[in-house]
């Protein structure tokens, strides 16, 4: 039977940090009662399991009288660590400082003290502005008319109730504002996660009619800085998929600059800059920046200290899946595989270290780019088994254009792996996985013909032929209206030049690299 319907303990206990568990101990010796040392001796036995294992814990302590009722135990010991952790990180964020604040309030109200609880209401009301938290301003308000309220209205004039007055309707407009644009921001990402960029004039439509909307036609009329930060950061993603990479890099770089200047609204949001570094990185790469990509890379990484960002799994976790990603992408954008070969060990051990909390999409995007740095390597025989990882651990429901781009990839691999009888199974498996799939990029079917037409080829002055036509056909496509993003995943041209020049694929890269460069 599997443990995860048990295991929520062992799961909190391995997310606590040393000095998280150190703290625990303080805080169970601190509230112990008669028989309550049994949550130590329970805390300790399944933070010592690497996996946990009820039956082994039932052994152990079937002495124990708590054991007759060990679910009801275990929940006790989880709601005393959920008590130990609020505790250790009672200062630990700005959210917890205003609750706090405002249970404090409630204490002071509750006791008469009404002007201490308005001086105190007035120190949170200047904070939770000054990060422009709106539903802390809520609350905050709310007991600001409660207390206007008390001895029938004696204490207050018409001028402060009606700014009380003015100040909600300037809140809802905020909130307002700030919720509608999370919607769309939702239904845009939702869109690009599950189908990726726009491959047709329709989805080009459909994101157009979507920046159409009133909250995202005019950013100086937004309410706050995170309302701001939104809009570009939606305005940027639609840029993405649409093409529109210097649009797309104009809006990000007004987000890092929104971020350095409206810094005490968004240090409680770290994870907002690493995305916004990132993805300028990523973006130069595409742009051919790549030493603008390299600032930001750097940038991303020495964000954590110069954010003073709490360190976490959490973090980790962010900065090896981002930075090592980016790294992958650009090193075999440039053709450079030596170095991104040396990245493979630390990608392997990360892959192994954080499993699945990485997510699937983020898994297998790492399986695509060392299938295709493999590939480029010239080391076919990696390459699939990259590929047959990255197949097996992805459906198409989570994310269409990976797993197109990882069937198309395996038919690359197949090739130069010369398995031409597996090769012939799985185009037909890719035919009736596009065909199920819908509409295609008009480069699918220009790469599904390729593959098929090497596969009759007699000899190599027909195989020739054919990729000829297929270099021909991809870079009329790639230069066009609709096919800016047809080389992002796999450079089809590089590949094909090297096949006709007898060159490796990594070289003929590295000098199509170089003249991007020198045009940017």
């Amino acid at each position: 039977m599997s443990n995860k319907a048990h295991d929520h303990v062992h799961r909190l206990i391995f997310s606590m940090s040393r000095a998280e568990k150190r703290y625990f101990t303080l805080f169970a010796k601190r509230h112990a009662q008669a028989g309550q040392s049994n949550h130590q001796r329970l805390f300790d036995a399944i933070s010592a399991m690497e996996v946990y294992d009820e039956q082994v814990l039932l052994e152990r302590f079937k002495q124990a009288a708590f054991t007759h009722r060990f679910a009801i135990t275990k929940r006790r010991l989880y709601e005393m660590i959920l008590r130990s952790l609020d505790a250790f990180h009672a200062e630990g964020s700005l959210d917890a400082r205003i609750h706090r604040g405002l249970h404090q309030v409630r204490i002071l109200y509750d006791r008469s003290l009404y002007e201490d609880a308005a001086k105190l209401l007035h120190g949170l009301r200047r904070l939770a502005r000054q990060h422009d938290r709106q539903p802390a301003l809520f609350a905050v308000l709310e007991w600001e008319r409660r207390l206007a309220e008390r001895d029938n209205y004696a204490h207050v004039d018409q001028e402060q109730l009606e700014r009380l007055s003015a100040e909600l309707n300037d809140l809802r407009a905020e909130q307002q504002e700030l919720d509608e644009l999370w919607t769309l921001k939702s239904r845009l990402f939702f869109t690009l996660y599950r189908k990726g960029r726009a491959r047709d004039e329709g989805m080009r439509k459909s994101i157009a009619d979507l920046l159409a909307a009133e909250p995202l036609k005019d950013v100086s009329k937004a309410h706050t800085s995170k309302a701001r930060f939104l809009h570009h950061h939606i305005h940027s993603a639609a840029a993405f998929a649409t093409d529109d990479l210097v649009a797309c890099h104009s809006h990000l770089e007004a987000n890092r600059i929104l971020l350095e200047q409206d810094r005490d609204r968004f240090d409680q949001e770290p994870v907002l800059v690493l995305s916004v570094l990132s993805n300028l990185a990523f973006v130069c790469v595409a742009l051919g920046r790549y030493t603008d990509a390299l600032k930001h890379l750097h940038a991303f990484r020495t964000a954590p200290e110069v954010w003073n960002m709490p360190q976490n799994e959490d973090l980790d976790l962010k900065l090896f899946s981002t930075s090592y990603s980016l790294e992958l992408d650009m090193y075999t954008r440039l053709g450079q595989c030596d170095r991104a070969m040396a990245l493979v060990p630390a990608v392997e051990r990360g892959l192994s270290s954080y499993a699945e909390r990485l997510g699937p999409i983020r898994r297998a995007g790492f399986h695509y780019q060392l299938a295709y740095l493999h590939l480029m390597a010239g080391q076919p025989d990696a390459a699939l088994r990259w590929t047959n990882r990255l197949l097996d651990g992805l459906s198409a429901e989570e994310s269409n254009e990976l797993a197109t781009a990882g069937k198309l990839l395996y038919l690359v691999v197949l090739y130069e792996a010369g398995k031409k009888d597996l090769l012939a199974y799985a185009l037909r498996n890719t035919e009736r996985f596009l065909k199920a799939r819908g509409a295609m990029h008009r480069s699918e079917p220009l790469f599904m013909g390729l593959m098929r037409a090497l596969l009759r080829a007699h000899d190599s002055v027909q195989e020739r032929q054919v990729l000829v036509d297929f270099r021909d056909a991809m870079s009329t496509l790639a230069n066009g209206p609709v096919g800016g993003n047809v080389l992002d995943q796999f450079n089809a041209l590089a590949w094909a030049d090297a096949k006709l020049s007898d060159r490796p694929f990594a070289l003929v890269v590295q000098e199509g690299a170089l003249r991007q460069d020198q045009a940017a």
